[in-house]
């Protein structure tokens, strides 16, 4: 998974959406905060996602009530620090790992999708329909 180095300003001026992702999906500014301050950050598909790994805090923190409220968040912000949405996925960290590797190979489906695969068979079956 690529990496990113945090940034060591706030993000700005958040997006209608991200107020409106946030506002729905209940994102407290305490929680946020804590992604923000805490979480891993990794470019893919044109922004920096922001998620916590429960396993990269120290136990202290693993511990806190903010780690367990921001299991599952990702938080999208721009290359200029604007947050642009956020959203939850109970496999936050596996879906950013996916993303970050579809983004590394060109962004071409990845092998286990079966998106190549369906084509193949819809290819061959219109080239064995063709000859008929």
């Amino acid at each position: 998974m690529a990496r990113c180095r945090p940034s060591s300003s706030r993000p700005t001026l958040p997006t209608f959406t991200f107020l409106e992702h946030s506002a729905r999906g209940m994102l407290r500014q305490e929680v946020l905060d804590f992604i923000l301050d805490h979480g891993l950050r990794v470019r893919a598909a044109g922004a920096t996602h922001v998620t916590v790994l429960e396993r990269d805090l120290s136990r202290a923190l693993r511990d806190s009530s903010l780690a367990r409220q921001a299991r599952g968040w990702i938080v999208l912000v721009s290359d200029d620090e604007r947050l642009l949405t956020c959203y939850r996925r109970a496999d936050a960290s596996s879906f950013l790992r996916r993303k970050s590797k579809h983004r590394l190979n060109g962004g071409r489906p990845h092998r286990d999708t079966g998106w190549r695969n369906a084509e193949g068979r819809r290819g061959a079956g219109r080239a064995s329909h063709a000859g008929s």
